[in-house]
């Protein structure tokens, strides 16, 4: 095993993606392999730069978004250098295993034909941060599966085992058709959200938004929000007040908030919430959970 260094780009929009890449990391580290996390958003301003040959693997990595991925994640890799068919594993964090996240097509048909040589594709099934907000046994419960899932990804990924997901055509058709649904609809979430009178203009929003959608109007000295929208809810639930709502859409938006971080540091939530006897919505997620095939 000659491999030094291995670089993940990944978006994340509420902290799921952000925490597997830091679990990818970790990993990689017990086989004495360097990784690097790079934010996608941190390339697109500028603030980052891209040093394809300085790494032996490249990891790309995203929250889906109506079975497929946010349009930020596609502007990243449209924008990509090209590569000398540089060995690449793509994974995806999704509340559900339904569908197992979507289809895999289209990122990786465009980091293809970038001559990144996608091996290796994987689903990480996280908490949900939108409309449901999970039980926090269940939010420990998938935490650990993942951590499980990544320490034998990782294993396959240094062996550059081949593990791709198959796309089946209805999948790739669906998926298509629900993404672009989202990527329109997430241009007027963003064009509805406002912020209430309990919002002290700490601009937190603002520097955090990964696709300045949000701005400070000159004239009012109010918080306001554009289109260019890409549905991540970050904006949201870092707010301090919990001052961000939206005009017509807020079922989308977790009443309580959502801190996945701060439900796996709890040493009181065991991780215990599906199982063999489970009933009702969440009995299908006992596969994934178990690798039951």
């Amino acid at each position: 095993m000659n491999l030094k260094k291995i670089c993940i780009y990944y978006f994340s929009g509420t902290g799921n993606t952000e925490l597997v890449s830091q679990l990818f990391c970790t990993e990689f580290a017990k086989h004495a392999v360097q990784a690097k996390m790079i934010a996608v958003e941190d390339v697109l301003k500028g603030k980052s730069s891209i040093s394809i040959k300085n790494y032996d693997i490249i990891g790309f990595g995203h929250p889906v978004h109506a079975f497929g991925a946010p349009k930020i994640y596609l502007e990243f890799i449209k924008s990509l250098p090209p590569a000398d068919n540089t060995p690449s594993f793509y994974f995806r964090t999704s509340g559900d295993p339904l569908c197992n996240g979507g289809a895999t097509s289209m990122v990786r048909k465009i980091l293809q034909r970038k001559k990144y040589n996608v091996f290796h594709e994987s689903l990480l099934v996280m908490p949900s941060n939108v409309v449901v907000q999970y039980e926090d046994e269940l939010v420990k419960q998938l935490f650990n599966a993942a951590k499980r899932k990544i320490s034998k990804i990782v294993k396959e990924v240094l062996r550059k085992e081949s593990h791709l997901q198959k796309n089946s055509l209805i999948l790739r058709i669906i998926s298509y058709l629900f993404n672009k649904a989202e990527t329109l609809g997430a241009k007027y979430f963003g064009r509805y959200l406002y912020v209430t009178e309990s919002c002290d203009q700490c601009n937190l929003c603002i520097r955090k938004c990964p696709t300045g959608n949000i701005y400070e109007d000159s004239e009012s000295r109010k918080i306001k929000f554009e289109k260019k929208c890409t549905f991540c809810l970050r904006c949201v639930y870092i707010c301090p007040n919990n001052s961000i709502k939206n005009k017509y859409m807020n079922l989308f938006i977790i009443k309580n908030g959502y801190n996945i971080r701060k439900v796996i540091e709890n040493p009181g939530v065991r991780g215990i919430y599906v199982t063999e006897a489970t009933k009702g919505y969440f009995k299908h997620f006992y596969k994934y959970l178990y690798n039951v095939e």
